[in-house]
């Protein structure tokens, strides 16, 4: 039996915006995260190697996509609403769900997100509209189904 792999037509994207969906993105080409460490080490007299230890800085990320309907413009001007403090108490999660060949599933949620730079790329006449959306977080729980 050939293992199959998760691939990325098995992934998608919802942002949240204070419980409710505010856009799913559907046409998503590329989603990058990230598990931020910090490596420490520290040698110390007495000892012939030195000792290492980590920090959590927390999640981050970014995706690219093509835009399919004007709602992610709804999006951005909530981010801006947040960041011009109209709207301070704002709270966005992204949830990413993989859905594995095997009928597992993994569900990561990106808590409170905050945004970075979004730019937008229109790279030619027949290509397509592809903003970049960069997000950092301190909490990402992330729910593993399995199939028994």
């Amino acid at each position: 039996m050939t293992d199959q792999r998760i691939k990325g037509q098995e992934v998608s994207v919802k942002v949240i915006e204070d419980g409710v969906l505010l856009t799913s993105i559907d046409s998503i080409s590329t989603f990058n995260d990230a598990v931020s460490l910090e490596l420490k080490e520290s040698g110390y007299l007495g000892e012939f190697v030195n000792r290492f230890d980590e920090i959590l800085n927390g999640f981050g990320g970014d995706f690219e996509f093509n835009v399919t309907t004007s709602a992610w413009n709804l999006l951005v001007e909530s981010i801006i609403a947040r960041a011009k403090r109209e709207r301070p108490n704002v709270v966005f999660n992204v949830v990413r769900v993989d859905l594995y060949p095997n009928g597992e599933s993994a569900i990561y949620t990106y808590r409170n997100v905050f945004w970075g730079e979004i730019p937008t790329s229109v790279a030619g006449r027949g290509e397509y509209v592809k903003p970049r959306m960069q997000f950092k977080c301190s909490e990402r729980p992330t729910k593993i189904n399995q199939v028994l």
